[in-house]
């Protein structure tokens, strides 16, 4: 897997190797690794302008996904809000690169298929389930 990671935000000072890191096993585990990845790392103007453009919502949101048809092994890209992922995760007591990985762990499951939004109650669930199981796994490390 080419796992491209992006940090275009300077709101924060983040360990992008950690990132790389914690996200390993995830991507095993849920057997891309032969896939290419792009994430990009922004901050809450960057992504709210994502936000409007896609989604006619003019705020900032942890985390987008944006999937591919996985043509030419391109699993799709996750951009994510480091700002909104700090205030969303710090009291939380994870580290800033462990809040970042949980937010992206959130949006590979989208590439691969995963919903919880304007679906049934269990279908949401079971992503909710596999996200934290994930997350776990990723600690781990």
């Amino acid at each position: 897997m080419s796992l491209y990671l992006t940090d275009r935000q300077k709101s924060e000072k983040l360990d992008l190797e950690r990132i790389r890191q914690l996200l390993a096993p995830v991507l095993a585990e849920l057997a891309v690794v032969e896939l290419n990845l792009e994430i990009e790392l922004l901050d809450d103007r960057q992504i709210a302008e994502l936000n409007e453009k896609f989604f006619s919502r003019s705020r900032p949101t942890n985390v987008i996904s944006f999937p591919q048809e996985k043509v030419d092994g391109h699993l799709g890209d996750v951009v994510v809000s480091v700002e909104t992922a700090r205030r969303e995760t710090e009291a939380l007591g994870y580290s800033l690169e462990e809040g970042v990985v949980y937010y992206l762990i959130h949006g590979i499951l989208h590439l691969l298929g995963y919903e919880h939004v304007g679906v049934e109650a269990e279908v949401a669930a079971s992503m909710e389930r596999r996200q934290d199981e994930l997350f776990n796994l990723a600690l781990l490390v």
